[in-house]
């Protein structure tokens, strides 16, 4: 079986030389007054590697707000000469008499494939953890998290009030500009909605989170560690989530071109549904909707959204009602589909439509259950990522939402576009 080639490099040289960025530093550690190391300053750990691992995203798929949880990373290395030991002062990663193998050294893992490199995780070390086996070996455990831990150890004092009426992704740009985040460290769509004045008071984190479920956007961090805001209209007006990038199937790779998984779990839970929601913006009155046939049926599930930093009590309202539009009812999904190794006759169309999946990106999930009958389609959204592979075999999986919870009218869409299929898109 051929895998992947995967680069794990960490940035020892990155925080210790030249105007480079450096969390914590009191001087270079200043968001955005020192340019971001580049490429000479990263090492290459890969001949050391044994095993690693990477979850990213959301680890539920259906829910009213998508909340995407830190990236993390776990390297597992072999140390045989302590280079990687914290305590060892003569490795080689030592610099003015300090070792370099500490928490919030820059950590990227990348997978080479057909000549194309696919980002798979970048992020800041938590720790590089010694596990001696007696006399005779070790191995150091290197964890890492996404940029959010930075945002979420951000406690801010308060300023003049601000930003009366900006739209959500200007929002999102004068949080990370106070903070002094890199502009090439992220993508920061034009929102859907407009805010009320902030303070920047508070943790950074919990704020940029406010804006996201006040969009009901996206927010998270990408793989090339750039912070990346999606407005709530971009799963119907960008390409990556209106058409399929990818189709997995199990009616075989040759017969149907469907792309093979080792398995895709259905589901049609209760998790997630919102029959009874009461919405309520800062300083306003809370705006409570519901949808009676639903309640009838499924008993109530109430969803709350509080503190909202929506301009009127209308907004709140239609809001609520576009949450009860998509949730009132349980969706039939797939909550995940997961890989293995793929066969070399396959293994060519599988690992870039794997490795290249992103959050909000839409793929096709085909099933054919044992009993006959016609098999289970559903087209869905990527909310989660996870690899795990320790050299010789790989496993991936993908953390999936209901595609049908977000039909609304698209003007010039061949099916969202039929005039009374389909509400008006908040």
């Amino acid at each position: 079986m051929v895998l992947p080639q995967v680069i794990v490099d960490v940035g020892f040289g990155s925080p210790t030389v030249g105007d480079v960025f450096v969390v914590g530093d009191p001087v270079r550690g200043r968001v955005g007054f020192v340019p971001i190391g580049g490429d000479g300053l990263w090492t290459n750990l890969s001949p050391w590697v044994r095993s690693w691992s990477v979850r990213r995203g959301a680890s539920r798929g259906d829910a009213p707000q998508v909340r995407y949880e830190p990236g993390t990373a776990t390297i597992v290395l072999h140390d045989p000469d302590r280079r990687f030991d914290p305590e060892n002062l003569a490795g080689p990663y030592v610099a003015a008499g300090r070792s370099q193998v500490e928490p919030m050294r820059m950590v990227r893992i990348r997978a080479v494939w057909n000549g194309i490199t696919y980002p798979i995780f970048q992020g800041f070390a938590d720790d590089f953890q010694p596990d001696y086996q007696g006399n005779s070996w070790t191995y150091v455990t290197l964890t890492a998290t996404d940029a959010t831990k930075v945002f979420a150890a951000n406690d801010r004092g308060e300023s003049a009030p601000a930003g009366a009426g900006e739209d959500s992704g200007a929002r999102i740009t004068r949080i990370l500009d106070a903070s002094g985040w890199p502009s090439a460290d992220r993508q920061v769509a034009t929102g859907d909605t407009t805010l009320q004045a902030t303070t920047l008071a508070g943790n950074q984190l919990t704020e940029m989170q406010l804006v996201q479920d006040t969009e009901l956007g996206e927010l998270y961090v990408d793989p090339v560690g750039r912070v990346v805001f999606r407005n709530r209209k971009a799963v119907l007006t960008e390409a990556r989530s209106r058409v399929a990038q990818a189709v997995f199937g199990d009616g075989g790779y040759a017969a149907t071109g469907e792309l093979p998984y080792a398995d895709a779990k259905p589901s049609t839970s209760d998790e997630g549904m919102a029959n009874t929601v009461t919405v309520t913006r800062e300083g306003g009155t809370a705006q409570t909707v519901l949808d009676a046939v639903s309640v009838s049926r499924y008993l109530t599930k109430t969803f709350t959204a509080q503190g909202l930093l929506l301009e009127s009590d209308a907004e709140a309202e239609q809001y609520g009602r576009a949450v009860l539009y998509q949730f009132a009812s349980p969706a039939r999904r797939f909550a995940q589909v997961s890989f293995r190794t793929p066969r070399p006759e396959v293994a060519p169309a599988v690992w870039p439509a794997v490795l290249g999946r992103e959050f909000g990106d839409r793929v096709t999930v085909r099933r054919r259950p044992p009993g006959g009958g016609d098999p289970i389609v559903r087209d869905c959204f990527v909310r989660g990522v996870e690899h795990t592979s320790d050299g010789e075999s790989w496993t991936s999986a993908l953390v999936l939402q209901s595609a049908a919870r977000y039909s609304f009218f698209v003007v010039g869409d061949p099916v969202l576009g039929v005039v009374g299929s389909n509400a008006i898109a908040y």
